[in-house]
C-alpha cells in the first residue's frame, strides 16, 4: 500500500476514492472502502482512501477533540490488511478547512483523477461542512466521476459510528464495540514495570503504559488476547487503580494464562479486548482478591474459547 502525506504526491493514474475520517475503521467504514475497492477493480483504477492525518477538532477546539479508536500506525495497518492500494493522510489545517466545497473537489479531481468517489450518507466537505452528499453527486456529474453514497450500517437498531463505539468502550461494553468494529478493540504499547503486587501473590502481570490520545476502556476486568513478539496469549486484564491496593497511577495489567518469556520489560504488547468480565471493586482482603482472580481466569478461558469458536480461528493481531 502506498502512503501519501499530501494530495499532490499522487503520481499514479485513475483512482476510486473512499472519503471519510475513518476513526476505528468500523463496519460502516469498511463498507465504504470495500465499495471503492470494487469500483477500482471494475474501472481499472487504484483504490485510494482519502482521510486526515489529524482530527479536525485538533485545529479548532483541541480541548474537545475526541480520544482516538486507532493510532495512525494502527489505521495504516488496518487499511493495508484490507488490500487498499493507496492511503492519503491529508494534514487538516485552517487553510484546508477554508476551501469551498467546489474548490475541494476541483483539487481532488486535478490531483487524483477519480473515476469513482464513495462517501457515507452523512459526509460533509468544504468550508464549515457546507458540501453534502447531494452536492458531491452534482460535482460528480460536472467533473466526470461516479458517486456512491453508502447508507449506515446498523447494530442493534442504531447506526454504527465512531462516537457510539467510544461510548461503548467507556461504559465497559467491549463486546458491543468489538461487534461494531468487526474485530476487537486494541491497545498497544511497551511493557513497563508496575507495582509488582501480582507477582507477590502468584499471578504476575505485564503492565502496559496508558497509550496517549486513545480511548481507554472503563475500569474493570476483561478477557483479552495479548500479542507479544508474534505469539498470542490468553489474558485477564485489569484496567484501573486496584482499589484494594490503590497506591500509584491507573494501570493496564495483563495476567497471561500460559507461560510467557521470563523477561517482558521493554517488549511491545498488543491487547485485544474481547469481553468485559466485571467492574473494578475493592475487596476486604488480599485473600478474597486472589479467589476472585482465580474465578476471573476461569471466566476468561471460557470467554476466549467461545470467541475463537465464533471467529473460526481468525487472527486479530495488527502488524504495526
Amino acid at each position: 500500500m502506498q502512503i501519501l502525506t499530501q494530495i499532490t504526491a499522487w503520481q499514479g493514474g485513475r483512482t476510486a476514492i473512499a472519503l471519510g475520517e475513518f476513526d476505528g475503521v468500523h463496519l460502516g467504514h469498511q463498507r465504504l472502502v470495500h465499495r471503492a475497492m470494487q469500483d477500482a477493480r471494475e474501472k481499472d483504477a487504484c483504490s485510494l482512501v482519502y482521510t486526515f492525518a489529524n482530527h479536525p477538532m485538533t485545529i479548532f477546539s483541541p480541548e474537545k477533540a475526541p480520544a482516538h479508536l486507532q493510532t495512525l500506525e494502527e489505521k495504516k495497518a488496518c487499511f493495508a490488511s484490507m488490500g487498499v492500494g493507496a492511503l492519503l493522510l491529508e494534514p487538516f489545517t485552517r487553510e484546508y478547512a477554508a476551501q469551498s466545497p467546489e474548490t475541494y473537489v476541483k483539487q481532488m479531481v486535478a490531483a487524483l483523477h477519480p473515476v469513482s468517489v464513495v462517501i457515507g450518507f452523512n459526509y460533509s466537505f468544504g468550508c464549515r461542512g457546507e458540501g453534502k452528499a447531494a452536492d458531491m453527486q452534482a460535482f460528480g456529474k460536472k467533473y466526470g466521476f461516479d458517486v456512491a453514497v453508502i447508507d449506515a450500517v446498523d447494530y442493534e437498531g442504531e447506526a454504527v459510528s465512531s462516537t457510539r463505539i467510544r461510548r461503548c468502550l467507556q461504559a465497559g461494553e467491549a463486546e458491543k464495540a468489538r461487534r461494531m468494529l468487526g474485530r476487537p478493540y486494541i491497545l498497544s504499547g511497551t511493557i513497563a514495570e508496575g507495582k509488582h503486587l501480582g507477582r507477590q501473590f502468584g499471578f504476575p502481570t505485564a503492565n502496559l503504559a496508558f497509550p496517549e490520545e486513545k480511548v481507554i476502556p472503563a475500569y474493570g476486568v476483561y478477557a483479552c488476547q495479548a500479542w507479544i513478539e508474534g505469539t498470542a496469549y490468553d489474558a485477564v486484564v485489569n484496567v484501573g487503580r486496584h482499589p484494594t491496593a490503590p497506591e500509584g497511577s491507573p494501570t493496564i495489567e495483563a495476567h497471561l494464562l500460559k507461560a510467557a518469556p521470563a523477561t517482558l520489560y521493554g517488549k511491545e504488547m498488543q491487547l485485544s479486548f474481547i469481553q468485559h468480565i466485571r467492574e473494578e471493586r475493592a475487596f476486604e482482603s488480599m485473600e478474597s482478591l486472589m479467589h476472585e482472580v482465580e474465578r476471573n481466569k476461569q471466566q476468561a478461558e471460557a470467554i476466549l474459547q467461545a470467541f475463537r469458536k465464533e471467529e473460526g480461528g481468525k487472527i486479530h493481531e495488527l502488524s504495526v
